[in-house]
C-alpha cells in the first residue's frame, strides 16, 4: 500500500500528521478532509487564516491540498 503524510501548512509548514499506510489516493484525500473538519471544531483559531491539510505521497510530492476554510 502507498504511504501518504499529512502536514498543516499555511505560507509555511506548521506540524506534521504523520505517515498513513493507505490503499490509495481517494482513501487519502477523505483522511485530509476528516483531519481538516476535525480541526476546525477543536482549533477554531486557525479558521480563516488560510491554512491547509498537505497531502504527500511515499515520494514527496503533493498529491492533495485541503483547505481548511472550505469545510464544512
Amino acid at each position: 500500500m502507498p504511504l501518504f503524510n499529512y502536514r498543516l501548512i499555511e505560507a509555511h509548514f506548521v506540524a506534521d500528521f504523520g505517515t498513513h499506510d493507505l490503499p490509495g489516493g481517494t482513501e487519502a484525500q477523505i483522511e485530509a478532509i476528516k483531519l481538516a473538519r476535525s480541526l476546525r471544531e477543536t482549533r477554531p483559531e486557525l479558521v480563516g487564516r488560510g491554512y491547509s491539510i498537505v497531502v504527500l505521497d511515499d515520494k514527496g510530492v503533493t498529491f492533495c491540498s485541503i483547505p481548511l476554510d472550505a469545510m464544512l
